[in-house]
């Protein structure tokens, strides 16, 4: 088998786990809002041994090899934490493997940088294509990646530790558009971005459905329906405690002076306690309510993994929005 042969190959066993391990975390996520370290860490161990054969197949080099072990440790610990003093103290193995790990990595970027750095600061970024400094710079740029998805994830900009580690997975799994050739599209940003602009589209069609939803079970009636139909669906009282769904309606003081039932746009930013949301809900069936606009707690991973299709037919969705609007 040829090189090129045996990257094909890989790069379909990237796909094919890719999508086994997502409709797995999507099924997981819809059922129970959370998924185990354990999951994640056993379709990691496939992740780490298709891009180690990947690496050996493109003949990489020892600091290479390091650096992409240096990697896998800071993406570690975003399932066992970071090694402390007082874990390695207490003779850990784990920590001091990961603490390895890490001095193995830090030698790796060093002796990479020596061995395939320059004064040339653009020539080092943009090396020669299949060249021992390309492939150790691929490597070395999964890091940042991983780093801007951590960051997302403490700022909450990516809310769900499950969807953090499904997208440090990718970037292990896939670092890179050299991995794996989607079927058309040009490469513009790296395979773990794509995959999360292809999911987050999901969510601009999600105001029309829940419309054309609200509409067919008669819930627009009048300007507050509409106000609330294009995020929120209405459920009876007695369903909501049993559902992954977040309140929105409430009974308030009016502006009248009076108390009645108002509902609010925003979910609250801490999901209740259980006796906290049995109390607003029975002051709702006092107040005369039967059923109450809610919005659904949408994991993520819902919309990531059909996007992984789309990955594999359409590649980067961002070179086809250049193209559209001519900047491409």
């Amino acid at each position: 088998m040829s090189m090129s042969e045996a990257s094909a190959v890989l790069g379909w066993s990237r796909m094919t786990l890719l999508i086994a391990c997502f409709a797995g975390a999507a099924y997981l996520d819809n059922r129970d809002r959370r998924i185990p370290n354990s999951y994640w860490i056993t379709w990691s161990k496939s992740a780490v041994l298709i891009w180690t054969l990947d690496l050996l197949i493109r003949g990489a080099d020892w600091a290479t090899l390091c650096t992409a072990a240096a990697v896998l440790a800071y993406g570690s610990t975003a399932l066992i934490g970071t090694p402390t003093l007082e874990d390695l103290k207490a003779g850990s193995f784990v920590d001091w493997t990961v603490t390895t790990w890490y001095a193995v990595g830090a030698l790796g970027i060093a002796a990479g940088t020596l061995m395939h750095g320059s004064g040339d600061i653009t020539a080092m970024l943009f090396p020669e294509q299949g060249s021992q400094a390309a492939l150790w710079v691929e490597t070395l740029l999964v890091l940042p990646v991983m780093f801007i998805i951590r960051i997302a994830w403490r700022f909450r900009l990516i809310h769900g530790g499950a969807d953090a580690k499904a997208l440090l997975l990718v970037a292990v799994l896939m670092p890179n558009w050299a991995t794996f050739q989607p079927l058309w599209g040009e490469p513009f940003m790296p395979p773990v971005f794509s995959l999360l602009v292809w999911g987050g589209l999901g969510f601009i069609l999600l105001p029309l459905y829940l419309l054309i939803r609200n509409g067919q079970d008669g819930n627009l009636n009048s300007g507050t329906d509409l106000r609330m139909a294009w995020h929120a669906t209405k459920m009876p009282l007695d369903e909501i405690p049993d559902r992954f769904v977040w309140l929105l309606d409430e009974v308030a003081d009016l502006p009248s002076g009076e108390r009645g039932i108002i509902s609010r746009m925003k979910p609250p930013s801490r999901t209740p306690t259980p006796e906290v949301l049995n109390a607003q809900l029975d002051e709702l069936a006092e107040a005369g309510a039967e059923e109450a606009w809610v919005t659904q707690k949408y994991p993520l991973l819902t919309y990531i993994f059909p996007g992984t299709f789309l990955l594999l037919i359409f590649g980067d969705p961002m070179s086809w929005i250049l193209g559209i609007i001519g900047l491409a």
